[in-house]
């Protein structure tokens, strides 16, 4: 298996501790925080930023995330358009090669959600708009669905139905263990969906009532949970991904720890379960 890191993983830090963390401890591919990058933007040339990511030997998967663009309402598409430019623009300007976006959330201050229709629709429209922009800057937009409350596409049947039109059939997805255990239909969800993986985040879901899981602060590191994480990792493979497997984890004793600590331990608990699978199989 090929190992990356994402920098929600890490986040008690700046871009260049991060990516200098990730390749001291053996990682050879990252993703990024979006915020981070912009914030290093604000303070350091582009073509610095470039430079230490190049001198680093790390490869940089996917700018995480464009996150809550997906039910933008029609009349708002100005804004959609401009922010899906911004992103876009950080992005290309340190050769990031896709942008993952979540399943959006509906906060409850919002009202009742929309209709099944309307979502879809709303989905549909942003999606193909978001998309047309980052291929203007040869940027690939990656859908991650979320299955947890409070995001609204996040099981298999719907997220096939969403993606069925001939302009986003190809759109590719980003399956994250965690985000599809709590749909308990384990890891045979990856060969019922209808687009390709892009990228997969890899991890477990903690020994907890199911009604009690967190989108983010239940995860644990993959082998050490409920999930079978190595059936996930078993089954994409058997679908045909030969991707990077990114471990995405928001655990605050891991941000406790200093960045190349952090970095060691995520590195070693991979190689861990890697020969534990390679091991069962």
């Amino acid at each position: 298996m090929k190992f990356a890191l994402n920098e929600n993983t890490i986040m008690q830090c700046g871009l260049k501790e991060f990516i200098d963390s990730c390749a001291r401890a053996g990682f050879p591919a990252v993703e990024l925080s979006y915020k981070k990058v912009e914030e290093s933007l604000a303070l350091r040339p582009k073509a610095r930023i470039k430079e230490l990511i190049e001198d680093s030997g790390v490869s940089v998967l996917s700018l995480n995330a464009f996150e809550d663009a997906l039910l933008v309402p029609r009349g708002n598409e100005s804004f959609l358009s401009a922010e899906a430019e911004l992103i876009a623009c950080v992005a290309e300007s340190i050769d990031c090669p896709a942008i993952v976006i979540p399943s959006a959330r509906w906060p409850d201050d919002f009202g009742p959600l929309p209709a099944k229709d309307e979502i879809i629709d709303r989905y549909r429209r942003c999606l193909a708009s978001i998309s047309e922009v980052f291929l203007k800057h040869h940027i690939e937009a990656l859908f991650e669905p979320i299955a947890y409350a409070g995001f609204i596409v996040g099981n298999v049947a719907w997220t096939n139905e969403m993606l069925g039109t001939e302009e986003l059939k190809s759109l590719r997805l980003v399956p994250d263990i965690h985000n599809l255990f709590i749909n308990g239909d384990g890891p045979m969800q990856l060969s019922r969906f209808t687009n390709p993986i892009g990228l997969f985040h890899i991890d477990d879901t903690q020994d907890s009532l199911g009604t009690k899981l967190h989108v983010a602060k239940s995860r644990t590191f993959p082998g050490e949970g409920v999930a079978d994480a190595a059936m996930w990792i078993r089954q994409a493979q058997k679908a045909g991904y030969q991707g990077y497997f990114s471990l995405e984890l928001f655990d605050d004793d891991i941000y406790a720890l200093e960045p190349i600590e952090a970095a060691k331990l995520c590195w070693e608990k991979l190689q861990d379960f890697n020969a534990a699978t390679e091991g069962a199989s």
